[in-house]
């Protein structure tokens, strides 16, 4: 098949890249070139993927950048779909594939285009009302699609039930989160971006309670999200309970590979949960609230605990004590289910093909 992919602009899209939807993107590229597949990425420039062609759009910086309460990403999100629509009068695509952030603006100009798009739903926004009407008044065309990352986000989806919706469950590469059996710390993991949504505040309050030692590890990358640290988390950090910025993914692995366990007590229904599947990946248990799709991805008591999220920090609490209290032998056979769980349905393999199905299925209707 010859695919267009409508990627991230405000980031480059590579192996080493931070950001869950642009690593998702890298990744089914990698999948569908290794399946035979032609692809043209369009993306932020400094993007570096298996694509057979890349169309860089614009400079991520700029793309990010703010003036006069303009944000820059709309305008050049404009700009992508009108080089999309400006190259297929002269390619000849099989169909688009969306993963932009704004991918919803994709759906003002769906008629312009004479083949399939396919969305991919990475965030929650429709489970909003306001983003189901815009869509209502909108009139979605007859050639688009919706794939959600999870089932529980299809599930949860507000779309009227004429259009048509699937999911798909993210993969990720194992080769880059190698198994280890044997941690060498003693202590428990966050790691995601510095956000009331993400929980590390419950984090560290579980760990202070069960005494003991957590790495928060995360990016500050907004001032709202700085105050959100200064005011929750920083009056928690202590010898045993430290914060560091891993942007290097070598530490980021080593981080994943050695912890105890990993705590995920997530504020909100999480489409996926890309760092869940990394730890696995990496023999580390998953500590988690039972949210959005956390009960397709953690077994519990098999390859992690589920907590219950009205329980809070006590809940969490919990889970830190089972995984204490599990003898070494149960201890590393759970590590070895974490990692099996993984390969076994999560690699970006599985999810490479299963898109491939969807796009037969599409085309050949």
């Amino acid at each position: 098949m010859n695919i267009a992919i409508m990627g991230v602009i405000t980031k480059p899209i590579s192996q080493n890249t931070f950001g869950g939807t642009e690593k998702f993107t890298y990744l089914l590229v990698k999948g569908l070139v290794e399946r035979g597949h032609n692809i043209t990425l369009y993306c932020a420039k400094g993007s570096k993927t298996d694509a057979q062609k890349h169309v860089y759009i614009v400079e991520p910086e700029i793309a990010m950048s703010e003036n006069s309460n303009v944000q820059f990403v709309y305008p050049y999100t404009l700009a992508q779909i009108r080089r999309l629509i400006n190259d297929t009068k002269k390619i000849s695509y099989d169909l688009i594939h969306i993963n932009a952030i704004k991918s919803f603006m994709m759906s003002f100009f769906s008629a312009e285009f004479n083949l399939p798009l396919i969305h991919t739903i990475h965030r929650d926004y429709l489970i909003h009302q306001q983003f189901v009407n815009m869509y209502k008044a909108l009139g979605i065309s007859k050639n688009e699609y919706f794939v959600f990352v999870s089932k529980n986000a299809c599930k949860k989806n507000k779309l009227p039930n004429t259009i048509k919706t699937s999911f798909i469950h993210n993969g990720i590469d194992p080769t880059e989160y190698p198994f280890n059996e044997k941690p060498s710390l003693a202590s428990y993991l966050w790691l995601s971006r510095i956000d009331e949504l993400k929980g590390p505040d419950v984090a560290i309050k579980a760990a202070k309670a069960a005494n003991v030692g957590v790495i928060l590890s995360g990016d500050i990358d907004r001032e709202k999200y700085q105050n959100f640290f200064n005011n929750k988390i920083k009056p928690y950090l202590d010898e045993k309970r430290i914060f560091e910025n891993a942007k290097n993914l070598k530490r980021k692995v080593f981080l994943y590979q050695n912890s105890k366990a990993f705590l995920f007590p997530i504020q909100w229904e999480e489409p996926f949960g890309l760092v869940v599947v990394e730890s696995l990946s990496s023999g580390t248990p998953v500590i988690a609230f039972d949210r959005g799709a956390m009960k397709e991805i953690v077994q519990h008591k098999r390859t992690g605990y589920l907590v219950k999220p009205n329980e809070g920090v006590n809940g969490i609490v919990k889970g830190i004590r089972f995984i204490e209290s599990l003898p070494k032998e149960k201890y590393f056979e759970m590590r070895k289910n974490c990692r099996l769980s993984i390969l076994n349905n999560f690699t970006y393999k599985i999810m490479a093909q299963k898109y491939e199905q969807f796009y037969s299925k599409i085309i050949n209707q």
